[in-house]
């Protein structure tokens, strides 16, 4: 079994084709099921009644496939899209756990690509390529390189418990030591190249988000994070890569460069935590003073996302 994870905060006008794509898994007609886990986090629309409403559809349909189930779990306040998914993880019965963004959807064949690609290589964590809609159309086939979301992963469930793996509350980017975490911690990584995913970008959210504060104090803890997770596991070397392609993510298009004082003590903390990082030529713009080293990092940021 596989059991869909999707917190629901105020996306009242998504939710409906997200759950219809889940509705519409090609596997469940080849005997899979599928428990569908639906985290209200007490938003303040209509999602939770447009959600049960389709859920009533979906059961009294009279071609309703019985391998599928829905569970609605309530938060008593929002707790945010963390505690959300860590909420679905602790019902979740299913084998394989995969979390899915309520403003997102899936391609009809995504779970049975994934999880016959599972089954084949008993891979702790199997993913797919993925494209973007709304305010961005892109398509994102990633060659095998597992990237930081935590949206388009099937997961063994024993694989998340065994490592204690959770997703950190009240943390924003909260995908990025997720995913570090499980790296970290010796996943085995399968990849299926066909799109699988359907992302939503939305003008304004803080994917797409220029202000330097936020992805900054963001990144900040996600530093000290990362630095946690390599104390436990001991795996520094994966460490430099992750925080520069975190870095390239957050500020490649903030408009602002940040304060003098922020630089510095961005780049104060990164040097603590690596203190390798000057033997790596490719890392020039540590060469030179922070304020400095970050407007060349901006200029060049798609660099530091291969």
């Amino acid at each position: 079994m596989i059991s869909v994870i999707i917190p629901i905060y105020n996306v009242e006008a998504y939710i409906e084709d997200c759950l219809k794509s889940v509705a519409s898994q090609t596997c469940l007609k080849q005997g899979v099921k599928v428990e569908c886990i639906l985290v209200d986090d007490c938003g303040t629309d209509n999602s939770i009644s447009i959600a049960e409403a389709i859920i009533d559809r979906i059961n009294e349909n009279e071609d309703k496939n019985e391998n599928l189930t829905f569970k609605l779990l309530h938060h008593d306040h929002n707790r945010g899209l963390s505690a959300a998914r860590n909420t679905g993880m602790e019902v979740a019965q299913g084998e394989y756990v995969f979390f899915l963004d309520s403003d997102d959807k899936i391609t009809p064949d995504c779970l049975e690509k994934l999880y016959a690609k599972a089954l084949d290589t008993d891979a702790d964590v199997t993913f797919g390529s993925y494209e973007t809609f709304g305010c961005e159309s892109k398509q994102y086939i990633t060659n095998g390189a597992p990237y930081v979301t935590a949206w388009n992963k099937l997961c063994k469930r024993t694989f998340l418990q065994k490592n204690n793996i959770q997703f950190i509350e009240g943390l924003v980017h909260e995908d990025c030591p997720w995913s570090f975490e499980i790296e970290c911690k010796g996943a085995k990584f399968a990849f299926v190249p066909d799109i699988t995913y359907l992302y939503l970008v939305r003008e304004g959210s803080l994917q797409t988000g220029k202000d330097f504060n936020k992805h900054y104090e963001a990144y900040m803890q996600i530093l000290q994070e990362y630095a946690r997770i390599i104390a436990e596991t001991g795996n520094a070397q994966k460490y430099l890569h992750w925080f520069e392609k975190q870095k390239a993510l957050y500020f490649g298009m903030t408009v602002s460069n940040g304060t003098s004082a922020q630089c510095r003590e961005m780049y104060r903390l990164i040097r603590a935590l690596n203190p390798k990082l000057y033997q790596n030529k490719a890392d020039w713009h540590y060469y030179v003073p922070s304020c400095l080293g970050i407007r060349m990092y901006k200029k060049f940021y798609k660099y530091h996302l291969c």
